[in-house]
């Protein structure tokens, strides 16, 4: 090995670096540090085939969702936010596997034909409505509680859909939003579920075993400009989905009560029109994947694969290009909301 007097004269002020390198590559060349590398090497192997065969694991694993459909007198899912969309489409795919379905809604006249709609299409099943706001203070969810205690059965599964951003415009600066329109956001979206949740709790723990299925969204998880409140109100939910899922397990109450959250990104409806090539989904194809993955371990997932894939993608990107990358995509979906509002007028 060349001693730094060499290194100096050949390298300049590379020499002392390069000394140093020298020396740890003896070292590491000994018996003992060769069978560490190896160990560490070994078990870094051994966690990313862990990990691989974990998510194989859980895109093959049949679902548990059944084991919900056990009450004689007739085992009853409420769905709120269910007169479209990806609540519909819950709605639509309970049914299909054997359950009997609570609608939600604050539309009276679209929940009726939503119930007509299904009542035609599953006809061996029982469809009830229940009208309720969720956007506002005065207790809504007591309504739903009130509802629930009257069904001719049992409620196993609570789906807290309901959700979104309502106002308009859809886009804004946190500046530019309203206090009004942060309370209705923030309402709809936090308030509702946690309310409804609380208030059903006793109903769930009796009808044993019972499943909690909460909606986050991906907005949560990354952050969006122009829907500050809204991805704060879904960042929230995914917190109380863990918690929940914790608390019960402290009292005992895991194997009687399942708590899921699935993060949903783009998929198509009346209210998002915006399409990414592969990863938009059908409002009905990530209904069934989502009831799909009940069973799972885990406790806040994406409920289809591609959406597992998508979020794989951006969560590998910086932080900072990650929010760079929304931009140009945020500018411009504001900026067309803008203009079509301008054409209305």
């Amino acid at each position: 090995m060349a001693d730094r007097t060499e290194l100096y004269k050949q390298y300049s002020i590379l020499s002392i670096p390069i000394w140093y390198l020298q020396k740890a590559y003896g070292v590491w060349q000994g018996p003992g540090p060769q069978l560490a590398t190896t160990a560490v090497g070994a078990a870094a192997t051994l966690l990313i085939v862990y990990k691989l065969a974990s998510v194989a694991w859980d895109l093959i694993r049949p679902s548990t969702l059944q084991r919900y459909c056990h009450v004689k007198t007739g085992s009853w899912a409420l769905v709120t936010g269910a007169t479209d969309g990806i609540g519909k489409a819950y709605a639509d795919e309970l049914l299909n596997r054997g359950f009997n379905v609570l609608l939600h809604g604050r539309n009276p006249e679209k929940l009726e034909r939503v119930k007509q709609e299904l009542a035609l299409k599953y006809p061996r099943r029982s469809l009830d409505v229940v009208v309720a706001d969720a956007s506002r203070t005065d207790y809504p969810e007591q309504i739903v509680a009130e509802k629930v205690k009257k069904l001719p059965g049992k409620l196993v599964i609570l789906i807290n859909n309901v959700g979104g951003v309502n106002t308009t415009p859809m886009y804004q600066t946190h500046e530019e939003t309203t206090s009004a329109n942060i309370d209705t956001i923030f309402n709809i979206n936090a308030r509702f579920p946690i309310h409804l949740t609380s208030a059903l709790m006793p109903i769930l723990r009796e009808s044993k075993p019972a499943l909690i299925l909460n909606c986050g969204s991906g907005a949560g998880a990354f952050g969006v400009p122009y829907l500050v409140t809204y991805s704060g109100t879904k960042a929230f939910i995914e917190g109380f989905s863990r918690s929940l899922a914790a608390e019960l397990m402290c009292e005992g109450l895991d194997k009687d009560i399942e708590v899921k959250c699935f993060t949903i990104l783009n998929t198509r409806s009346a209210g998002n029109t915006g399409e990414m090539v592969f990863f938009t989904i059908d409002a009905i194809e990530l209904a069934r994947a989502s009831l799909n993955k009940v069973g799972s371990p885990h406790v806040v997932l994406f409920g289809h694969w591609r959406r597992a894939l998508q979020a794989s993608m951006m969560g590998s990107l910086p932080e900072n290009y990650l929010r760079k990358a929304m931009v140009p995509e945020m500018r411009g979906r504001k900026a067309a909301e803008e203009a079509a509002a301008a054409k209305k007028e």
